[in-house]
């Protein structure tokens, strides 16, 4: 890595999944809001769907998502029970328009249920909001609780996209984080997501997490290889015990240095593509063949909450405790903990209890950093339009001081990402945000807004 780039290397950047992010959203944007923008989707308008399962067997100390550990499958069943009053109370509003692209059921663990529960969620979708043969299903899974055949009948429920929560293949990382699954167990997974013909296999990496070394990360990855998924994701763990206490049962003093956290990213890339993996954005790979390489190839790729995507769906619903919608510049988050979820599903009322509704200048900053992270490349002419004299300048000093270290070039409008500068993909694109550091007072934010 270039000297001058060591500094960023401690920089927390947003991972700019929405714009502005969720620590944004507050109480002003209602379910009043969000209903009516259902009830304004277009008859034939494209939605991308996301059901989140908050359930898990096992608490992973690094984990950063909504969830909660259940032992009781009862809880699961009741919480089955709301997201098809939920489904069925957002097709209501939807009143028949709309066509779902793709579902992606999320978590949490989504295999926590059994198949026939998951078949019965996508038995109330097709009712509420209709499905077709071209509607891709993806599911994410915890290779520990995949049965036998578990991985035929989702096939034949229709995923042809499965991810597998990998993190890491080294015993004592695996022991460090409390998840211990054997390579074999892996194996086995993809084993049988070939010989139904599953032909999009993900695996999800972490780089950063205790007792890693680029010894021990370099065999995780040469084991990734072997397995050949079609895509593998590489994320950065992020430590934040003050706000995920969880993440406090781990022992710091096991967490490699901003520096090696750097290396290990760097092997990843060197590795993942010298095996012939396509990048895709700063934190993805596909085989060339894969839609998803196919899409950045063709300057079609896109950014929403589960990341890089070939999925062309403005739109997107959210279904569960905490799940995130965007529909007709809203977003909308409902309630995250299961008791008002459940209050509001029990009633055939939307759960939304905060969201972000967006001004014009957000729209416009949005597309600029979304266009910077899918492309490496953005004008920026539109966004410094849309700024304050003041938040213009402060957007140029950052993007010269980039300029200056080398991260990117600048000719006229158009700023581009040097190549080897990819991972600070998210740097740039923070200092294209003039709410960066993020604000988390609300009124400070409304300030920002209105400046």
């Amino acid at each position: 890595m270039n000297p001058l780039w060591r500094k960023y290397l401690d920089v927390r950047a947003p991972r700019y999944t929405s714009y502005p992010s969720a620590l944004h959203f507050d109480e002003q944007a209602t379910a009043a809001d969000y209903g009516k923008r259902l009830g304004e989707v277009g008859l034939y308008e494209p939605l991308s769907l996301y059901v989140h399962i908050p359930f898990c067997r096992q608490m992973c100390w690094y984990c950063g998502c909504n969830m909660r550990v259940e032992n009781d499958y009862g809880r699961a069943l009741r919480y089955v029970r709301a997201l098809n009053n939920e489904i069925g109370t957002v097709g209501r509003r939807l009143g028949g328009a709309g066509r779902p692209l793709s579902v992606h059921f999320g978590g949490g663990t989504p295999n926590f249920l059994k198949v026939a529960e998951i078949g019965d969620i996508l038995g109330a979708i097709e009712l509420a909001l209709g499905l077709t043969d071209g509607t891709r299903l993806a599911i994410e899974l915890d290779p520990r609780l995949i049965g036998d055949g578990d991985v035929e009948r989702l096939a034949a429920l229709g995923f042809n996209r499965m991810s597998l929560g990998v993190q890491d293949f080294d015993p004592g990382v695996q022991a460090a984080i409390n998840r211990i699954q054997s390579f074999e167990m892996i194996e086995s997974a993809v084993g049988d997501m070939r010989r139904v013909g599953v032909n999009d296999v993900s695996f999800d990496l972490l780089y950063g997490l205790p007792k890693q070394t680029a010894e021990s990360f370099e065999a995780t990855l040469e084991k990734t290889i072997a397995l050949s998924p079609d895509r593998v994701a590489v994320f950065g763990y992020a430590h934040l015990p003050s706000q995920l206490p969880r993440q406090r049962l781990l022992d710091e003093t096991l967490l490699p240095p901003e520096e090696t956290r750097a290396d290990l990213a760097g092997l990843a890339d060197d590795m993942l593509v010298a095996a012939g993996y396509r990048r895709v954005g700063f934190d993805h790979y596909a085989k060339p063949d894969n839609p998803l390489a196919r899409a950045e190839l063709e300057g079609r790729l896109r950014r929403n909450f589960q990341g890089f995507t070939d999925d062309l769906a403005d739109t997107t619903i959210g279904f569960g405790a905490s799940a995130i919608g965007f529909v007709g510049g809203l977003y909308a988050q409902n309630a995250k903990t299961l008791g008002d979820y459940y209050r509001c599903t029990d009633r055939g009322e939307l759960a939304t209890a905060r969201g972000l509704v967006l001004s014009p200048r957000e729209v416009t900053i949005g597309q600029t950093i979304r266009g910077l992270l899918c492309r490496s490349q953005a004008d920026i002419a539109s966004l410094l339009a849309a700024l304050s004299p003041t938040e213009a300048n402060a957007v140029c000093a950052r993007l010269e001081s980039l300029e200056a270290d080398g991260v990117i070039s600048w000719d006229g409008d158009r700023i581009a990402l040097r190549p080897e500068a990819r991972p600070l993909s998210r740097v740039v694109a923070m200092a294209l945000d003039p709410y960066a550091p993020v604000i988390k007072d609300g009124a400070a934010r409304t300030l920002a807004r209105a400046l």
